[in-house]
């Protein structure tokens, strides 16, 4: 009883601190040093009141929604649009990793060169080894996970097992995904976020060494990890990436938690799973068959 009191307790305070953010954000503005700045701002970011603030957050959002429908369709089809254009975002560099690809071929295999050189008038703009070139593709691909996987969410592009899932109900699918995402989506894009975090934060910032359990920082200044190898050797950025992948799927797991009691609440506007399929959504392809 102790346990869930304390739960209980923190999870008032969530809406308690939600309310007051305003507050907090100009207190730690007006610290008195940048290392008191950023230390806090670096247990911040994995800490019991981040959590429970975004919780706060989250159960609002869904009240109000229960409450008033047109919000919730509108809460639902933003969140999706803004994961969408991140996504369409995301993948052109699919197109930039192809045509570097195309370069460093051309430069390894036809010129045998071992650098790339772009010189307009004799003046240096930009100059790079291939092996370097070749290792910033891994660094596009991690883009394009990190940045586009929400929106192949949304539009139902990822690859599904499907056992029972189909023969059953559309109300019994929508409770299927609803609970799926409650259990499952949402905690593990949390965990997701809660380990990730200590690992990016160490790798851009010099400071005491943090991990998941860490209650103490020291923040000293910016350090930006590299691998020290001629590859692309930025290792912040791929962490960095990390955090906006579970950022990102946290959204989109709670615009999917807020479409299905959607159409759990509105049966007849006939809500899909995924946008893709919805002909409710304004941004929905029609189809061709």
């Amino acid at each position: 009883m102790e346990t869930i009191g304390h739960l209980l307790l923190q999870f008032l305070m969530g809406f308690v601190n939600l309310i007051l953010l305003p507050w907090h954000i100009f207190q730690w503005a007006n610290m008195e040093t940048l290392k008191a700045q950023m230390s806090a701002f670096v247990l911040a970011g994995m800490s019991q009141e981040f959590f429970y603030v975004v919780l706060a957050f989250v159960v609002l959002l869904i009240g109000f929604g229960i409450w008033k429908r047109p919000f919730l369709r509108a809460t639902v089809l933003g969140l999706e649009a803004f994961n969408g254009r991140v996504g369409r975002f995301a993948a052109w560099f699919a197109l930039i990793m192809a045509l570097q690809q195309v370069l460093i071929i051309a430069m390894g295999q036809i010129f045998r060169g071992n650098e790339l050189i772009f010189a307009p008038f004799g003046s240096v703009l930009f100059e790079e080894e291939l092996q370097w070139l070749s290792g910033q593709l891994k660094f596009y691909n991690a883009i394009l996970i990190a940045m586009a996987s929400a929106y192949t969410f949304i539009e139902g592009g990822h690859v599904r097992v499907d056992l029972v899932y189909a023969a059953i109900s559309k109300r019994a699918q929508h409770w299927v995904d609803l609970l799926g995402t409650v259990f499952f989506l949402i905690p593990s894009t949390v965990l997701l976020w809660w380990f990730a975090w200590p690992l990016a934060m160490n790798s851009i910032f010099a400071q005491r060494p943090m991990n998941i359990w860490s209650e103490k920082a020291s923040w000293r200044n910016v350090k930006l990890e590299v691998s020290g190898t001629a590859e692309f050797s930025w290792v912040w950025s791929f962490k960095i990436l990390i955090l906006v992948f579970a950022a990102l799927m946290f959204v989109v797991g709670v615009s999917f938690l807020l479409r299905n009691i959607w159409a759990l609440l509105e049966p007849e506007d006939d809500v899909r799973p995924h946008r893709l399929f919805d002909a409710q959504s304004a941004d929905a392809p029609v189809p061709t068959h």
